[in-house]
């Protein structure tokens, strides 16, 4: 697989548990206090175009300030011709009463301060993937202690309709409000009965406008070295063979507070992309780290998608079956880990019938000095 260290979606932009035990960490930086939570796997689903949700909670054997920068997930797919049903659904910051969607009341804008909690959430496809007794899904919640400058948080949610046509994509961009800092950010796709309907990329970004250059609205992600982004892009991706009339893809931006001088923080991009999943193994890896001078590891993101998101325009993954099954905080190895890492790591898969070469994996580390 090669590797990277460093157009046509639809898209709308919106500017305004004990800890797992798990294998050894990599070695974090700086002074920034997180702690990662996670309560461990939650099983399921069971069931075919079904979904199952997990949260693991900043305030369960936590400081109780505590409030989440990032949301992670890492899901078990089993062995067998299952493996390719079970995906990434969401990965969102939560509230611990209702997720920020607009079947809850939620409109595009800042819809909460302070979130406490990460929600994971896997689906599966349709009756004619199969199931397996294995899949489960395990979340990660990024759980940063507020500092002398970072003393709180905002959500800040935006949705576009779609994708509602087979093999198609939407993509929703979610901007922090002027004056505050990017920390972490969320995907999540809607209802939780269509199983062809899965985010694709979870990733941060900049509003920047158009032209040679520019993160195009958020449609190209942040590189590798790039500093203070201030969006988060979600790409939805629909394998369904019918029409999706009320399919909904959501982005989430986590940012400091309002009224917080951000002005003596940094946070720096860390990027990597692997080429492939071209056919079905064993979820595909690819890990970034903060290194010495980036600071604390505070949230990441993943994707899979048609090519380099970080020069051009997201595009489509190479087959309607490529998926996430996981992006997290881990070693340098890509071993999941709540021991202060300073890696994240992304895992990828594709359907049955294999994917193209054209396919790509990404994973982006957001690493904080000066909180």
């Amino acid at each position: 697989m090669a590797r990277k260290s460093l157009r046509t979606p639809v898209f709308t932009v919106l500017v305004l548990g004990a800890a797992l035990a798990v294998a050894p960490p990599g070695t974090a930086y700086a002074s920034t206090t997180l702690t990662v939570r996670s309560p461990g796997a939650t099983s399921g689903p069971t069931t075919a175009n079904s979904e199952s949700a997990s949260n693991a909670n900043c305030r369960t054997g936590g400081d109780p300030n505590d409030v989440v920068s990032g949301v992670g997930i890492l899901q078990t797919v089993g062995t067998g011709t299952a493996q390719s049903n079970l995906h990434v659904r969401g990965i969102v910051p939560f509230d611990g009463t209702a997720e920020y969607v607009a079947a809850n009341s939620y409109s595009p804008g800042v819809v909460g301060t302070g979130a406490t909690q990460a929600r994971a959430i896997g689906g599966t496809g349709g009756s004619g993937g199969g199931l397996d007794a294995a899949f489960g899904s395990t979340p990660y919640a990024m759980c940063l202690d507020p500092g002398d400058t970072i003393t709180g948080t905002q959500i800040v949610m935006n949705s576009v309709a779609g994708p509602t046509s087979p093999g198609t994509t939407a993509l929703a961009v979610a901007t922090c409000p002027e004056g505050t800092r990017l920390l972490g950010g969320g995907a999540r796709t809607t209802p939780n009965n269509v199983g062809a309907l899965k985010p694709v990329l979870s990733a941060p970004t900049y509003l920047d406008g158009t032209g040679a250059g520019t993160h195009d609205n958020g449609a190209i992600a942040a590189d590798d070295g790039e500093t203070n982004p201030d969006s988060w892009v979600a790409a939805g991706l629909y394998g369904g063979s019918t029409t999706g009339s009320t399919n909904v893809t959501y982005a989430y931006a986590i940012c400091s507070g309002s009224g917080i001088n951000v002005s003596g923080t940094t946070v720096t991009v860390r990027y990597a992309e692997t080429t492939g999943p071209a056919s079905v193994a064993a979820p595909q890896k690819t890990t970034t780290g903060c290194g010495e001078g980036d600071g604390t590891l505070i949230s990441g993101g993943a994707g899979v998608t048609g090519g380099d998101v970080t020069s051009s325009d997201f595009s489509a993954p190479g087959a309607q079956g490529d998926h996430l099954n996981g992006s997290y905080p881990s070693d340098g190895s890509g071993s999941p880990s709540t021991a202060s890492p300073a890696n994240w790591t992304s895992t990828t898969h594709t359907g049955g019938g294999g994917s193209t070469a054209a396919t790509r994996s990404h994973a982006w580390a957001l690493c904080l000095t000066g909180n």
